[in-house]
């Protein structure tokens, strides 16, 4: 991936302890833009903290049995904000009503305030139409863009100055609550006699579901620390995506805050850190649909500070701990209480028992019954009852006990018009969870709005669910339902083709997403983009591509399996490999390399040897991304072999690239100059000038690294020459690279003003990933100058933005970075922790230059300690290193140590 692999850390031949890094994977802004100095720490540069240490890789029956646990309700309303009167003097607001005040008192509109902020103009939207709650790190980019001061920021950082946000994502509860009050007191009892896990269990559509969230909200207020809800797809359809252990619990981890690049990929060091992140804080976490009590079991908090609510099919009994909770359907008294407090009123006793009786008592027939009679104002009773006799053959595979579901549901169906129908039983053909309006559009061949009006309507009725805006599901009994409709009474060659017109929109969402995922993949996915396009809108930017990745990655998973299942292999392509752009914003890399196994044996089973190249340069990128250079590199080889090969020379000279970028970040810098012209000729013979342009640029860090500054500036100049009109992003790394130069030269001061002027225009023009290299080089400029304390706040984002994006090479030069500019500030202990970490990365990566900067670094912290010995140990581990790369520095170092006591 160029943007992330074009260039590497530049550090010159050391003529002071105070060395140069420079870097060029490039990353969003993360404290808005920087602007030119003439002293003092930059604008929108955050100061680091005083001795900060290194950084560690219804119904009355049922308000009563709550009003007798002195239960109050705290989510029966909210506060309605007053004008604003430009005082912001009520602290009682929260940063969703106080962002938009505080916007126009700055006069900024909400894309000027998201440009200035570095976030995305959608987040400032939702943030203030109170649709999503803000993430700590969002808010200290707003409070750093609207320039707060201490009286104003608290009105939107209380969670960043304090705690973090606390999350609340219980559904909601029903106001028509009825009948399970002695199972509702049985739970709130268990709880006030101690339990920790209650666990309910019964059979589908009986009500667990429902309990668990009334008695959740019911317990809330006793669990400040949050309530969570996780829903374990235990009992999902065959192709959905039941969730692996790692990625509940990576969910889980990032609703408690904990930052994406902070997650781990082995599930136990996952599950430790989950059981930190809990310890000692009142959690109410629910725990729905489990498949099993194993499940549960994995999931249990190590402490028992707060409570776990479990739903399941099967008994969890097994549960350490656990108080069981059988749900079976209700005796009539019951379920006449839920029928008539869901029809209120309209049916008598006898009236609502009959409805109960032919929906088999079971809650999920009786909803579905009783909502189709709102729904009818002139029905009566009699007329639902009709409807519902002689309706409970279709589902008998699942057994007596859920005859009543099937009599409810073919009720319903035969009251939908035939469009509605059809939805319905093409809905089976999903294959993730949930789908947006364009999908259910592709099913039935209707456009966007039709579908999303028919969606709703399914909603209505309780045919379909929705858990967040937009998006829309159906109950696995539901499913169940639709999909032997659709065997019985749809075409089966329509069918095929509506799971085709499924694909394509899933095809063309995910080149366009890629497309905008980072901004070289713009080229490469321009043909394909072309190719499948259906004219339906696209992405405005970069994060609206990536939130709606994240939104669908479980379901493109599914569907790339169901494609395959249906031997749809070119559409199974496709989607396998614009996943694979989204390999940096993932953190999951070992569920990427499965993808990418797929697409690489859709791709044989297709004989097409031009997409088994580009699979395998796909793995290679991979590899490179969790650090593994050696499989890197080898999987790189042979797609530029196998494109070359095959008269791909476009394919084969990007390849070559990523290849040289990877012998360059493992210290290879010679190598990587003789695979750079090799790509290079091709480049030229091919008059393929954004290649040339690109593989002349990458070509500056080894030859700087050689201590070849001339030729450096050569190729430099070279690559200027070769800018098209309007490409401000190689632009923008060219300038990067000119102040590189003008520090080298002597001129630190003209480095910091150009580097400021570079970070300013890779904000302006949105490139996310030109942000870390820029930071990088802004703190080696500082350093030059002696402003090391200012220095800091740069690398110390530089090393935060590396980290969110998973570029692994920036991450260990920023930490070594770091190192530097504490020794120089006096402050050697932190500094040799962030060059240990260096080192760490560093080794297990197969990086030697990084490796030997470390030990250079921890040379001079020692040193610095009056620890003569250990800086003697380390700085001959570093000229070996340096040797090793054949870079000048092994010279110098050599002269160090010779003069050395």
């Amino acid at each position: 991936m160029e943007g992330c692999l074009s260039s590497a850390p530049f550090t010159r031949v050391a003529r002071s302890p105070a060395r140069a890094v420079t870097a060029a994977p490039f990353f969003q802004p993360d404290a808005g833009s920087a602007r030119r100095h003439t002293g003092g720490t930059p604008a929108g540069i955050r100061r680091p903290s005083a001795g900060r240490p290194a950084r560690a890789p219804g119904l009355s029956t049922a308000n009563t049995a709550l009003e007798n646990r002195g239960l109050q309700d705290s989510h029966a309303g909210s506060p309605v904000s007053p004008p604003y009167d430009g005082s912001m003097s009520d602290r009682g607001f929260d940063a969703r009503s106080n962002l938009r005040p505080l916007r126009l008192r700055a006069m900024m509109t909400q894309e000027e305030l998201a440009a200035k902020a570095g976030v995305g103009t959608r987040t400032v939207r939702d943030i203030e139409s109170g649709r999503v709650r803000p993430q700590p790190k969002t808010l200290r980019l707003l409070v750093k863009a609207l320039g707060l001061g201490d009286q104003d920021r608290t009105l939107l950082t209380d969670a960043v100055g304090g705690e973090a946000a606390v999350p609340r994502e219980l559904p909601r509860e029903l106001a028509s609550f009825a009948g399970r009050e002695r199972h509702l007191a049985a739970v709130l009892d268990a709880v006030d006699r101690g339990a920790t896990v209650v666990a309910v269990h019964g059979m589908a559509g009986v009500g667990k579901t429902t309990l668990a969230v009334q008695a959740a909200h019911a317990l809330a207020p006793r669990y400040p620390g949050g309530q969570l809800f996780v829903d374990l797809h235990g009992f999902t359809h065959a192709d959905g995506p039941r969730p692996s252990m790692e990625s509940v619990l990576a969910r889980i981890l990032r609703s408690l805050n904990v930052d994406e690049p902070d997650l781990p990929s082995d599930v136990d060091e996952l599950a430790a850190l989950y059981r930190s992140a809990l310890a000692g804080r009142r959690v109410l976490l629910v725990l729905d649909n489990a498949a099993e009590a194993e499940q549960v079991e994995a999931l249990l908090p190590g402490t028992a500070d707060g409570l776990t609510l479990a739903t399941s099919r099967h008994d969890l009994a097994s549960v350490p701990d656990a108080v069981p909770v059988p749900l079976e359907p209700p005796p009539m008294p019951e379920a006449v209480a839920m029928v008539n407090a869901a029809v209120a009123g309209r049916a008598t006793d006898a009236e609502a028992a009959a409805i109960a009786e032919r929906c088999g008592r079971l809650p999920l027939a009786m909803s579905l019954a009783t909502a189709r009679l709102r729904s009818r104002p002139l029905w009566r009773v009699k007329d639902l009852l009709e409807r519902l006799t002689d309706e409970d053959r279709l589902l008998d595979e699942l057994g007596t006990g859920h005859r009543g579901v099937a009599a409810a549901l073919r009720a319903s169906y035969r009251e939908l018009d035939a469009p509605h129908r059809r939805l319905l039983r093409r809905f089976s053909l999903v294959p993730g969870d949930d789908v947006d309006a364009y999908a259910a559009a592709a099913l039935c061949g209707v456009d966007r709005d039709r579908a999303s009006a028919m969606l709703e309507s399914l909603v209505n009725v309780h045919l379909a669910e929705t858990r967040s805006s937009g998006r829309y599901r159906l109950h696995d009994l539901v499913r169940l339902f639709a999909s032997q409709l659709a065997a019985a009474e749809e075409d089966p060659s329509e069918l095929d083709e509506a799971f085709g017109r499924l694909l394509d929109v899933y095809v063309h969402f995910a080149y366009q997403a890629a497309s905008r995922a980072v901004s070289p993949y713009q080229r490469i996915f321009a043909e394909e983009l072309k190719a499948h396009d259906l004219g339906l809108p696209g992405f405005a930017d970069q994060d609206d591509a990536v939130s709606w990745f994240r939104a669908e990655r479980e379901n493109l998973a599914a569907v790339i399996v169901a494609a395959v299942r249906a031997e749809r292999l070119e559409s199974a392509w496709h989607l396998a490999s614009a996943f694979s752009a989204f390999r940096w914003y993932d953190g999951d890399t070992e569920h990427q390399l499965a993808i990418n196994r797929t697409a690489l044996e859709m791709a044989r089973r297709l004989g097409d040897e031009l997409k088994q190249a580009h699979s395998l340069g796909d793995r290679g990128r991979h590899f490179s991304v969790a650090g593994r250079s050696a499989e890197a590199i080898d999987y790189l080889s042979w797609a530029a072999a196998l494109s070359r090969k095959l008269g791909d020379v476009a394919a084969a000279t990007w390849a070559l690239r990523n290849l040289g970028i990877l012998y360059r970040q493992s210290g290879r810098f010679s190598e990587a100059l003789g695979v750079y012209r090799s790509a290079l000729e091709m480049a030229e013979a091919a008059s393929d000038v954004t290649a040339m342009l690109h593989i002349r640029s990458n070509m500056v860090v080894p030859l700087l690294r050689l201590g070849r500054l001339d030729e450096a500036e050569r190729r430099l100049e070279e690559s200027k020459g070769l800018l098209g009109p309007g490409d401000e992003y190689n632009a923008s790394r060219i300038e990067n690279f000119r102040g590189i130069f003008a520090r080298e030269k002597g001129d630190p001061a003209a480095a910091l003003s150009i580097h400021t002027d570079c970070l300013e225009r890779c904000r302006r023009n949105g490139f996310r990933e030109g942000f870390t290299p820029v930071l990088i080089e802004l703190g080696e400029d500082l350093l030059r100058l002696g402003r090391a304390p200012e220095a800091v706040a740069y690398l110390e984002q530089a090393l935060e933005h590396a980290e969110d994006m998973s570029y692994r090479s920036l991450e260990r030069s920023a930490r070594n970075g770091l190192g530097r500019v504490l020794t120089a500030s006096g402050r050697p202990e932190e500094a040799i922790g962030y060059h240990e970490q260096a080192a760490a990365l560093a080794e297990s990566q197969q990086d030697a230059y990084e490796l030997a900067c470390a030990h250079h670094g921890l040379a001079d912290a020692h040193r610095l300690r009056g620890d003569l010995a250990a800086a003697r140990t380390h700085l001959r581990k570093a000229a070996a290193g340096y040797a090793e790369c054949g870079v000048p520095e092994a010279e110098a170092i050599e002269g160090r140590l010779r003069g050395a006591p």
